[in-house]
């Protein structure tokens, strides 16, 4: 399915730009990565090991060629065309086959990633920090464990190298579109903590207390952010694009049944592709075929 739509007070194709308002373009903080020339490409919601729904997107936008392993690198001062919003593990049952995919895309320099809570927390069981396997990581680290030993170590200091050099949050277009995982608000601009910076762009904000099912209960920060940058980000599932006029949710739950979606950006069309089937219960637990 492809969607185009305007957000509220910007110009058709714009990409949420708005003339005279004055961006920022430095960088306070290192794990913020400028990346300004990236001035067309397709930003892709949080994928959870759905590898087949992954391929079959990144087909229908065109980029299908970058799926044979043989693909060559991006033309030298060529700017990527694919960003991921993080959280590819955990959940899915192709897992490992999306990180060896996004990690080469990455370095062959067709995308650019940030790191989603999922992935954070797998890095740290990667470096053998203590940390609790469920929601969804006792699926990554099954897939993981069931490679034989030498494959197994060759792949985990791979990861670490990868994931450890991952960014919080992206700029790209000269400062007009910003990418992070869950969240973003105007103060990160200013010199963050890095504690701050992590949590808020990982997990985004929260009351504090539990949902429930034992999640932290999430406060919905997109209807206030006023720019002037277009934030994209992923974390909250939506059953279909949130749009508003200054952020974009594009976590449309494919590992749960949903859809994998992509906005092509600038022209702000949304591209979903329907989930083959539901690998995990909303609640926390996976799903038998």
């Amino acid at each position: 399915m492809e969607k185009s739509f305007e957000p509220a007070g910007s110009a058709a194709g714009d990409g949420g730009r708005e003339r005279g308002l004055e961006l920022r373009t430095t960088t306070p903080h290192p794990r913020i990565h400028n990346h300004l020339d990236v001035r067309e490409c397709d930003i892709i919601g949080d994928v959870h090991g759905c590898y087949d729904e992954l391929a079959e997107l990144l087909t229908r936008l065109g980029h299908g060629a970058l799926l044979d392993e043989g693909a060559p690198p991006a033309p030298g001062g060529s700017a990527p065309r694919l960003v991921f919003v993080g959280d590819l593990v955990d959940r899915g049952d192709r897992i490992l086959d999306v990180l060896r995919l996004v990690l080469r895309l990455c370095r062959q320099g067709h995308a650019l990633m940030v790191v989603g809570n999922h992935d954070d927390r797998f890095l740290r069981w990667l470096w053998g920090r203590r940390v609790q396997v469920k929601h969804g990581l006792e699926q990554t680290t099954n897939e993981f464990n069931a490679l034989p030993r030498r494959e197994r170590d060759a792949l985990r200091e791979e990861l670490i190298r990868f994931l450890t050099a991952l960014p919080w949050a992206l700029r790209i277009d000269d400062g007009h579109c910003i990418v992070a995982h869950a969240a973003w608000h105007a103060e990160l601009h200013e010199g963050p903590s890095s504690e701050h910076l992590r949590s808020y762009t990982m997990y985004g904000p929260t009351t504090g207390g539990k949902t429930p099912e034992g999640f932290p209960e999430r406060i919905d920060w997109a209807p206030f952010f006023e720019g002037p940058e277009l934030v994209v980000f992923g974390h909250q599932v939506y059953d279909v694009p949130y749009v508003h006029r200054h952020a974009v949710g594009i976590d449309t739950g494919c590992v749960f049944g949903g859809a994998l979606t992509a906005l092509r950006y600038p022209s702000m069309e949304l591209v979903t592709v329907q989930s083959r089937f539901a690998r995990y219960e909303r609640g926390g637990s996976a799903r038998n075929r």
